[in-house]
């Protein structure tokens, strides 16, 4: 097994395995030693089902059910896939959606901030792909935070904000209307990551949708001043997807968006998550 790096931002590519097959103990190690060294893991070449990407899952900590209530995912075709597989993909089948966030662009935002314990990983498999546009966009949050300023990170120490989502929408939730029964938590803005101990900051323009205990205006203020750090180029990286590949990102210090692509071509990558640990501060 070959591991090289992709950017000084952060990422790896892993060559050399089938995680279709047995996954020996010492490459287990290593992957899961890359994946806290390197944040993200791109893993070319596989041809996986699903029973192999859930497997892959439990070798690197165990798969997590979907954060997406019950009750709603039951209004579309992924609602077969009981807890643990989501499609993310702009497929429809007789009207209906064959997964969910389907087409254009999404903002920058970590998988399940919105809970308790949020996922420790998103593991993404490319079962379809758009011919340009689609890239999977990563900010190293570990970096977000050593970029703040002196006086930005002493300001933010043992603030608290809320993250929140609406499935119903791709864009932040609106907090004049009444959010109580959207999926949401309140988390510091700066974590601990649980396994390495290194400081991140933990927002995101799509889910953190107020810092606790500020005047609205204030913390819209905050919130966008310290997301223009994720937007840094000096801390992006981005993944071109192929049919294949696998891409295992971290959660707690890695944030993610989605650039735009052609709406007129399938693209269609299949979504497992990996148990988290309790945060950090």
């Amino acid at each position: 097994m070959e591991i090289t790096p992709i950017s000084n931002a952060g990422g790896a590519r892993i060559n050399g395995i089938d995680l279709s097959k047995d996954v020996s103990p010492e490459n287990v190690a290593m992957l899961k030693k890359a994946f806290l060294d390197y944040g993200v893991l791109v893993i070319p070449g596989q041809e996986l089902n699903e029973q192999d990407q859930l497997r892959f899952c439990n070798l690197m900590g165990g798969v997590a059910s979907r954060g997406k209530p019950l009750q709603e995912r039951v209004k579309d075709a992924d609602a077969a896939y009981e807890g643990a597989v989501h499609m993310v993909t702009n497929l429809t089948k007789e009207g209906v959606p064959l997964g969910s966030f389907g087409d254009g662009e999404v903002w920058f935002h970590h998988d399940g901030s919105f809970k308790e314990i949020p996922y420790a990983a998103t593991v993404l498999y490319g079962m379809s792909v758009t011919s340009v546009g689609g890239e999977t966009v990563f900010a190293n949050m570990y970096l977000a935070y050593d970029y703040l300023n002196p006086t930005l990170k002493q300001k933010i120490e043992g603030l608290e904000g809320l993250n929140i989502y609406d499935y119903a929408s791709i864009g932040r939730v609106d907090l004049t209307k009444d959010v109580t029964g959207l999926n949401q938590w309140i988390h510091p803005l700066v974590i601990v990551h649980p396994d390495t101990g290194r400081k991140a900051l933990f927002v995101s323009p799509l889910i953190t949708a107020r810092v606790e205990g500020m005047h609205q205006n204030e913390s819209e203020r905050l919130l966008t001043e310290l997301c223009k750090y994720q937007e840094n180029p000096e801390i992006i990286f981005e993944h071109k997807w192929e049919v294949g590949d696998v891409v295992m990102m971290d959660n707690r210090c890695i944030s993610h968006a989605r650039r735009n692509f052609p709406g007129g071509e399938p693209r269609l990558l299949r979504r497992t998550m990996i148990e988290g640990k309790r945060l950090r501060v």
